[in-house]
């Protein structure tokens, strides 16, 4: 054999090895694509010990998103006596909204390592295609067990697809450090707006009317001509709570997470209509955007709800 054919069974051999590497790399990713989201990118719950920090919250509350959407319920770190409720009814978790939920649009997840909580908001698709909102709370006690998971899903008509499917990211945006306010200060700028529910005067001091607006499972209150939820005329952030609105008192108030660092703080509360007949109530869920001490954004789901007594839950 002479010098050039040495060199060319050289080339042909190298050649044979390229062609073999593409030839796995190609199978490797049309296995990928072949995959279910979930097991393209699986969550675990984190194995720990101790309290749950702010990281440990949020890959719990991923880890929940996929063990839902793929109706692994048993993979939910419950403890035996977990309280479960969905629009504050007791349920098993199987028989929740979560069980229909066909894929996950946008999410948005809010954690408060003082206080164990995570919350999950999530635009999502059920049956036919149809938007539905959830948010889910889930209380994370020692050695990363959950305790309470209380969950709020609207699945009407008023779920606005286009803002449910693309959630606005800006929620969870840090704030520069002089654009905050410290944990205390953003308690009790929510609970301010939860008496002002009850006695229809804002305090207007708490808002930046310039820029703030409401939404309603998407659907603008504020600075819009007309609503569907609320009817009358167009409102800000201010005037939407005053004058005489059906409803108030607001009762069982609750702070599950206050985010200073994003100035975020989520406030849940029974909202009682005394004027109307049957007496009913409304159960809220209003995450807050809070940014030089002002409110600048309320990403609300308000359910009305027959028959209610309670919320349950002290956490």
């Amino acid at each position: 054999m002479n010098k050039t054919q040495g060199i060319f069974r050289k080339a042909i051999r190298l050649m044979l090895t390229f062609a073999a590497c593409l030839t796995g790399i190609q199978a490797q990713a049309n296995n990928s694509l072949s995959q279910s989201p979930a097991q393209k990118s699986e969550q675990r719950f984190p194995k720990m010990i101790g309290p749950c920090d702010r990281t440990c919250l949020e890959q719990t509350m991923q880890a929940f998103f996929a063990a839902a959407t793929t109706n692994q319920f048993g993979k939910v770190p419950a403890i035996a006596q977990a309280e479960i409720r969905e629009n504050a009814r007791e349920i098993a978790l199987a028989d929740s909204t979560w069980a229909k939920v066909r894929a996950i649009r946008s999410t948005l997840v809010f954690a408060d390592a003082v206080t164990g909580n995570v919350v999950g908001r999530a635009g999502v698709e059920i049956a036919e295609g149809k938007p539905a909102y959830i948010s889910t709370r889930l209380k994370v006690v020692a050695d990363g067990k959950i305790a309470d998971i209380e969950i709020a899903a609207d699945t009407s008509n008023r779920v606005v697809k286009d803002y449910v499917w693309n959630l606005d990211k800006n929620l969870e945006k840090v704030l520069a450090s002089e654009e905050r306010i410290d944990r205390i200060a953003l308690e009790a700028l929510a609970l301010r707006y939860f008496m002002s529910l009850s006695t229809h005067v804002a305090v207007k001091a708490d808002f930046d009317d310039r820029v703030c607006n409401r939404f309603h499972s998407g659907m603008q209150i504020t600075n819009a001509a007309r609503n569907a939820v609320e009817g009358g005329p167009a409102r800000t952030c201010i005037s939407s709570v005053e004058g005489t609105p059906p409803w108030g008192p607001a009762t069982e108030q609750r702070i599950p997470v206050i985010d200073e660092e994003r100035g975020i703080v989520i406030g849940i509360t029974l909202l009682h209509y005394l004027k109307s007949p049957s007496n009913a109530k409304m159960y809220v869920w209003e995450v807050f955007k809070v940014v030089n001490g002002k409110i600048t954004r309320i990403d609300n789901i308000g359910l009305m709800q027959d028959g209610l007594t309670a919320l349950g839950f002290s956490h």
